[in-house]
């Protein structure tokens, strides 16, 4: 059986999608959002704005209906790292002015503090004005990122990829907290100063972790429309009233399990090298599993991609409970297509970007089939688009038809056609 620590989880993510593709549908996810809520009309997002986890949380914002968008006020990466401070190709935050433009993201963690009661007065990040502290908070990220890529060079580069920005919190004002990351500031990743190389490589896989799985969440099909529905999840090394949803189980098991992988690579479970009493090195494999059997036995509130990775780590897919067959009601039906829908295809797969332009936009992610199935049936008649799809996939028509009629349903399902029976 597998587990998570002799898994290889760079390949067990490029089964699912290659780092660059991942990259180029994030992109393509934000421009086209802001494409369709930018208050003045649309603008090319240049590389330094589209990735900073400022823009991402205000696209994101928009996106949830709680403000409006302006992208003349998108804050880049670089006006928050100074282009002489990065690290082994990671931007880190240097700028004195990131405290303010990253406050409500420090408040975050603030509050994560305070629901833990740990003494902390509000975090604060390192800058260049901390002289000293700050250069010698860079030198440990250096050292701690060079560790980190000499032990699993392959599992680092995947997940460092997806981290945008790294920013350095002052000690004094950390509760003591190893490293961060939030969901409302993707990319963004906040590490605690002052510790051992081993502990800032171990942060950064934990964070990195987190990242991949984010980038992955939202270009491909972890959760279903059902995952909110699913009963929350019981770590049994967590307080007895700490409960997670499916979301955060999932993301939990995905950054054990890469951290499983990145202490058998570094010898932990072997005794070959010492980690602090702090670190989750030594616990990660046994975690991943104990969280990972309960995926498995939720199968159903989880995504085919979400299956994939979990059949990658564990040596089996998921349990699903039947559902019944799917209705074949597509030749019989009258499929009501919006022709405001959007779309956007990406060079690096056959995933198509669509978006309904409401206030604010849905966006959706399909097929290349879903994709052009919905555009043949703005214009043509169903028994049409089969011929056109007989020709195309060169297989039987009944199995066109049959094949259609899935993708149609999957397509009432998301919402983005209606059925007129």
């Amino acid at each position: 059986m597998t587990t998570p620590a002799g898994c290889d989880i760079p390949a067990l993510h490029a089964t699912i999608a290659s780092s660059s593709a991942l990259h180029e549908q994030r992109r393509t996810l934000y421009q086209l959002a802001a494409d369709l809520l930018e208050v003045d009309g649309p603008r090319v997002l240049q590389r330094d704005i589209i990735d900073s986890p400022l823009t991402r949380q205000q696209i994101g914002d928009a996106l949830a209906g709680r403000s409006r968008l302006s992208c003349s006020g998108l804050v880049a990466v670089s006006a928050l790292a100074a282009a002489d401070a990065p690290a082994h190709g990671l931007q880190v935050v240097a700028r004195p002015e990131a405290n303010t433009l990253l406050a409500d993201a420090l408040a975050e963690v603030g509050a994560e503090l305070a629901r833990q009661r740990a003494p902390f007065t509000r975090p604060r990040l390192l800058t260049k004005i901390d002289g000293s502290r700050f250069t010698a908070a860079l030198a440990a990220l250096h050292d701690g990122i060079a560790l980190a890529r000499v032990i699993s060079p392959e599992l680092v580069e995947d997940l460092l990829t997806h981290v945008a920005l790294v920013g350095m919190l002052d000690p004094h004002r950390a509760g003591g907290l190893s490293s961060g990351s939030s969901r409302t500031f993707p990319g963004l990743v906040l590490l605690g100063s002052g510790r051992s190389s081993i502990d800032v490589a171990e942060a950064l896989v934990h964070e990195g972790a987190h990242q991949k799985l984010f980038d992955l969440g939202i270009t491909h099909d972890l959760l279903t429309i059902d995952s909110e529905r699913c009963a929350p999840f019981h770590p049994p090394w967590t307080p007895a009233d700490r409960f997670w949803s499916l979301e955060t189980t999932l993301a939990a098991c995905h950054a054990y399990a890469c951290l499983a992988r990145f202490g058998q690579d570094a010898g932990v479970p072997a005794g070959m090298r010492m980690v602090g009493p702090g670190s989750l090195l030594p616990v990660a494999n046994d975690r991943s599993e104990i969280i990972g059997q309960w995926l498995l036995d939720n199968g159903g509130y989880l995504g085919n991609d979400a299956h994939t990775l979990l059949a990658g780590l564990f040596g089996r897919r998921p349990r699903i409970a039947p559902t019944g067959d799917i209705p074949s009601v597509a030749v019989v039906a009258d499929y009501v297509i919006d022709d405001e829908l959007v779309f956007r295809r990406c060079s690096s797969s056959d995933r198509v970007l669509v978006a309904r332009p409401s206030l604010p936009p849905q966006l959706y992610w399909i097929s290349a089939d879903a994709a052009a199935l919905l555009e043949f049936l703005r214009h043509r008649p169903f028994e049409e688009v089969i011929d056109t799809f007989t020709q195309r996939w060169k297989v039987p028509r009944w199995e066109v038809s049959e094949r259609l009629t899935l993708l149609l349903s999957c397509l009432s399902a998301s919402g983005l056609v209606t059925i007129s029976l």
